[in-house]
């Protein structure tokens, strides 16, 4: 009874077509993001090009980017990704069609006979042809395999999207905050300079009986201090040196004749940003969460069919024969087909816990992918708060050191025409070095910000630039 009415239930579902089993896949609603500090000044809806490091007008950085999109190893381990995922998708697709192999073998055996009293006897059998298989997807199974491997393929492609800007992103980075560390070296050495020379000044004043001993030793205390701080700048910047070039696949010191010192301006006009209400839709690790979450519902439909059976045939066409030079004839041709099915009847127990697995992966996928809106719209509204306060913060910066180094000009005229005392052309000093230092370090950060910003977008605004583009099925 219980086989005749899988028979009825089978030959009913053949009769009213392939069923799709599981929940169809709807993709969450995405909402336009609005951003509270894209409307500071500091920014302007202007769309940036979608090279955005081409707005710093740096041949340098433009072509270290360039570089390292063609060789970076992260980006060549994504690439792989997408490559053996298209593949998988590609076989996911190839199983819904019959599957079809050419072989040939030949049995050669000796056993007993009963009808010959059991005599041993001997046999030979030859047969060559195709074999195939082809299981039947009534209910969906092998569709939604290939559809949580589309998916899949889609998360890859996005996963290398992301790894693109963040490639992009970390080159720039790095190479503002190797131009940072240049100039505050620059600064701490000419500082160094001035400072020798009012070392000379107070030994000469004081063998001429004019300075004093403290004021020899406060100034020689002070240099000292200077040339111990160059050495930590320099670790910096041989570190960012060394970063560069391991983000562009090469050795560590390879790049050390490119990245001689030169000057970097900071970025000095409202940054254009285009239109933000689509940064959800930019953000390619959005996109990624959202391939990842469509694969988990596929899968659900995939657990969901194994509680249906499966219909297979299998068949021969060839030739099968006792003796290998005449098994190509006519008399030798042979065909079979064997249909078969297989049903989890009575282990529906496992069936529906790996259904409750996939239903709680699909679960965890989508607070993922909610999570990842959410981490977007943060990250994103923090680099356009940070970029604003560091380009305000800059102004500042820039008069505090125009003022110190008046300040020291003015300590100093007045320290050689003896009005002034030494501490106070060493306090002015001071000053001026941790002004000139602080607004090298503002300028850096400006432009790391920037990057910060277009990392947050996405990468870009709008559409994609050609280095970014990555190419291959949805």
């Amino acid at each position: 009874m219980v086989m005749r009415g899988l028979v009825i239930a089978v030959a009913s579902a053949l009769l009213a077509g392939c069923v799709t089993v599981g929940p169809d896949y709807k993709a969450p609603m995405v909402q336009p993001a609005s951003l509270q500090g894209a409307a500071d000044p500091a920014f302007s809806s202007a769309s940036p090009v979608a090279s955005w490091w081409a707005q710093f007008d740096d041949p340098v950085l433009a072509q270290l980017v360039h570089d390292a999109l063609g060789d970076n190893l992260d980006l060549r381990i994504a690439m792989a990704r997408v490559r053996a995922a298209r593949a998988v998708f590609n076989e996911q697709r190839l199983d819904q069609l019959p599957h079809v192999t050419a072989g040939g073998s030949q049995d050669r055996r000796k056993q007993p006979d009963p009808a010959l009293g059991g005599e041993r006897v001997g046999s030979e059998t030859y047969q060559l042809g195709f074999d195939a298989g082809w299981e039947l997807d009534l209910f969906g199974r092998q569709r939604r395999a290939a559809e949580a491997a589309r998916a899949d393929l889609g998360a890859e492609r996005d996963n290398l999207a992301d790894a693109q800007v963040m490639v992009a992103a970390e080159v720039a980075r790095n190479y503002f905050e190797l131009r940072g560390s240049q100039k505050r070296i620059a600064v701490a050495r000419d500082t160094l300079r001035n400072l020798r020379e009012t070392q000379r000044l107070t030994e000469t004043r004081l063998a001429l009986g004019a300075g004093s001993e403290l004021d020899v030793q406060s100034s020689r205390a002070r240099l000292k201090a200077i040339e111990a701080d160059i050495p930590l700048l320099e670790v910096a910047e041989v570190q960012s040196r060394h970063r560069l070039a391991v983000l562009l696949g090469q050795r560590p010191g390879a790049l050390d004749a490119v990245l001689q010192p030169r000057a970097v301006p900071a970025f000095a006009k409202a940054l254009p940003l285009g239109d933000t209400s689509n940064l959800l839709r930019q953000r390619a690790d959005v996109r990624m969460a959202e391939r990842r979450l469509a694969a988990a519902t596929a899968r659900v439909g995939v657990a969901t069919a194994d509680l249906f059976p499966r219909i297979s045939l299998s068949g021969f066409v060839g030739f099968l024969g006792g003796d290998a030079s005449g098994l190509v004839n006519g008399n030798n041709k042979a065909w079979s087909l064997t249909p078969s099915i297989s049903w989890a009847a009575f282990d529906f127990g496992s069936v529906r816990a790996r259904l409750r697995a996939s239903k709680a992966q699909a679960d965890g996928a989508a607070a993922e992918y909610e999570q990842a809106v959410l981490l977007a719209l943060e990250d994103t509204e923090n680099a356009l708060t940070r970029y604003a306060k560091q380009q305000a913060r800059l102004g500042i910066v820039a008069e505090q050191a125009q003022a110190a180094r008046k300040a020291e000009s003015l300590a100093q005229l007045r320290y050689r025409e003896g009005s002034e005392d030494f501490l106070a052309l060493l306090d002015a000093q001071r000053n001026q070095l941790a002004a000139d230092d602080a607004l090298a370090a503002a300028e850096a950060s400006v432009n790391v910000s920037v990057v910060a910003v277009y990392k947050a977008l996405g990468g870009w605004a709008g559409q994609p630039g050609p280095a970014l583009v990555v190419t291959g099925m949805r």
